[in-house]
């Protein structure tokens, strides 16, 4: 593995000032610049689609199928490979030297057609997009050999972090978030494992029921992949922030334990087929109660320690900042999502919040990831904007969450655009237009936090830093 000049990562909590020095994290800064293309190209297609939305230019866009498109392009890209990317970046993190060169670089090849072959798909002369819950898709080959390399090259290295020990020279991340991050690629790659278990048995049908009965399993398995990646995140930006740990490895791991392991019951019944109901009802009893009881206890743990330190406490601090708003989005999104009484936009209002929170989790880390694998000399990051930054996504998305929930409210139907969609009520139109300020404003905030991660790709490139 090629190494890095020595770095140095700053791994006391607030009003400490210990550093360790830190040795190269290709694997990391690698899986880094796949999470951040992604979230440039999926920022892009957001504006699209929330243009496309606001009832007073809908008329503007007379081709449903264009939004469509860019709605699957985006949707693969800011939920599947955003949140990968970002998952396998911090495993890199934690596991650095520990790494097979080889498998890595496979790993990176395969990823890097994948996204390829996405995009490439959607160009297809043709191609039609086919909106399926959580792993929407567009019927084309091309789109299904980019989608395939993607998830071989992210499960490989899913694979290789659960069979790594952890590094033992200065490790950036405390043993409890390692055990979190383990578990989130533990749940994705038993969500890889139904997904091959439905393309298995599932029979030839329409596009649409097909891709249905094909992502439905895996998709609901990997929610908890990113709820465990949330809940990693937490635990960091709290340690970050308080200077001392919230869980001790032991519970962490009894509590990733309750998360993740009933979810292996689902690659099972993919195998079984996936025409019975139980595939179906399975999958929204284990999103429904095994999801929740480990953000509770995390989010007890952590308002907990926030309360200890209270005197003095660092309010001001990105890190809080973010573990903030990520956890008032979750329970934003579990109250809409508690509201859900059919196919409505208070479904989407609910998944983005909770996409939302994830998200920001991540975003806030970024911050110290940047830090933690820049090549000495580089430009720190610019700590006094991330909170605004921080603020501004934050803040749009549940301002955005809310609209839609206020227009499903009153009945508008989801994944409706442009000239098909109907706005029939005032309570349909303020709501859509709540949600349209609301998404300009994440936006805004996420416009903002992809400035700040090229200007720090930018600097690591004048500094020469390998990027195996």
């Amino acid at each position: 593995m090629s190494r890095h000049p020595a770095l140095t990562a700053p791994l006391a909590g607030r009003g400490q000032t210990a550093t360790t020095k830190i040795p190269g994290y290709s694997p990391a800064q690698g899986w880094f610049l796949f999470a951040i293309g992604s979230l440039v190209l999926a920022g892009l297609l957001s504006l699209l689609l929330v243009v496309g939305r606001l009832p007073f230019l809908g008329w503007l866009f007379t081709d449903p199928l264009f939004f469509k498109r860019a709605l699957v392009v985006h949707v693969d890209l800011a939920i599947v490979i955003w949140f990968q990317a970002g998952t396998l970046a911090f495993l890199g993190l934690a596991l650095g030297p520990q790494l097979s060169r080889r498998v890595t670089t496979a790993a990176f090849a395969l990823a890097g057609a994948g996204v390829t072959g996405l995009l490439a798909g959607a160009l297809m002369p043709g191609a039609r997009p086919v909106l399926s819950n959580y792993v929407p898709v567009i019927d084309h080959p091309v789109f299904f050999t980019g989608l395939v390399c993607w998830f071989a090259g992210a499960g490989l290295f899913f694979l290789h972090a659960l069979l790594t020990p952890a590094r033992t020279d200065g490790r950036a991340l405390a043993p409890a978030v390692v055990v979190a991050l383990r578990a989130s690629a533990a749940a994705n790659l038993l969500a890889l494992l139904t997904f091959i278990g439905a393309w298995w048995t599932t029979p030839a049908a329409a596009p649409g029921a097909y891709y249905e009965l094909l992502f439905w399993g895996g998709g609901h398995v990997l929610q908890a992949g990113n709820v465990a990646l949330m809940l990693a995140l937490w635990l960091h930006l709290l340690r970050r922030w308080s200077g001392r740990e919230a869980l001790t490895p032991a519970v962490t791991l009894a509590l990733m334990l309750a998360l993740v392991a009933p979810q292996a019951v689902m690659p099972l019944l993919a195998f079984q087929g996936t025409t019975g109901t139980l595939y179906f009802s399975m999958a929204t009893h284990l999103m429904r109660w095994t999801l929740f009881p480990a953000v509770l206890v995390v989010l007890g743990v952590a308002g907990a320690d926030v309360w200890r330190h209270r005197a003095g406490a660092g309010w001001r601090d990105h890190r809080f900042t973010g573990l903030a708003g990520s956890a008032l989005l979750t329970v934003l999104g579990f109250l809409l999502g508690s509201l859900i009484r059919g196919s409505s936009t208070l479904v989407p209002g609910h998944y983005h919040c909770a996409i939302g929170a994830v998200t920001i989790a991540l975003m806030a880390a970024a911050y110290d990831f940047c830090t933690a694998v820049a090549p000495a000399g580089a430009t720190p990051a610019p700590l006094r904007r991330a909170r605004l930054q921080l603020l501004l996504f934050g803040g749009g998305q549940a301002v955005f969450g809310l609209g839609f929930a206020l227009a499903g409210a009153y009945g508008l139907g989801r994944k409706q655009y442009g000239v098909e969609q109907h706005v029939r009520s005032l309570g349909e139109y303020l709501g859509l237009s709540v949600m349209g300020l609301g998404g300009l404003v994440a936006v805004a905030g996420g416009i903002f936090f992809l400035a700040v991660m090229l200007s720090h790709l930018a600097a690591w490139r004048r500094r020469a830093a390998p990027l195996a």
